[in-house]
């Protein structure tokens, strides 16, 4: 079994092996780079985009009490729930973890559920920009979610749904078949370097 701590180290139980997860993945490969951005304002912007996934996680669940929302947080949670219910989007399972036996990662998906009929994964943004890396983290996901399902389980679509805490939620669709491929290569560079013993710079 899989599981994830809170500093969103990923394990398995089994062994007690550290699994790599997709995003530390794709910031050692250099495609996500923090270094510029002031560490404060870093993780100020990290705390609430994962407050926000919490209050749409909970509200999916039948969970929230509305009452204690933090009053920041509800414009972001109006956007999730106008983008489903405009969208008709239909949630089969909320924030699960997944693993790929065949590459050895780990991650976190957002939704998967039915859009237009079609099961498709979904990721929920905030902030002020979307990097053009989100094409590859749900790849991943989707990759690793995909592992041992039945064609007709599969997730089909991959989408980024942004919400912009002022009555809007951005849906952008991600179709390039590449972006798993690139994912995998960001992963092998780094195994290489790995047992190669070429350090990561600092």
């Amino acid at each position: 079994m899989i599981i994830c701590d809170s500093n969103h180290i990923y394990r398995d139980t089994e062994t007690g092996l550290t699994i790599p997860n997709v995003t530390s993945i794709l910031e050692k490969a250099g495609l996500v780079d923090f270094s510029m951005v002031n560490p404060e304002k870093l993780k100020r912007a990290q705390d609430f985009g994962k407050a926000v996934h919490l209050a749409c996680h909970l509200y999916d669940k039948h969970n929230l009490d509305m009452g204690s929302l933090d009053p920041a947080l509800k414009p972001y949670l109006e956007d999730w729930i106008k983008w489903k219910k405009d969208s008709g989007f239909l949630i089969d399972s909320s924030e699960k973890i997944v693993y790929s036996k065949i590459y050895n990662y780990a991650g976190t998906y957002d939704r998967v559920g039915l859009l237009d009929g079609v099961r498709t994964l979904i990721d929920i943004k905030t902030g002020t920009t979307l990097p053009k890396t989100i094409a590859l983290q749900i790849a991943a996901y989707t990759g690793a979610a995909n592992e041992g399902r039945k064609m007709a389980d599969k997730i089909k679509r991959r989408l980024s749904i942004w919400l912009l805490g002022n009555g809007q939620a951005r849906p952008a669709e991600y179709k390039e078949r590449t972006d798993f491929r690139v994912f995998t290569s960001c992963l092998n560079i780094i195994n290489w370097k790995k047992i190669n013993n070429i350090k990561e710079k600092s």
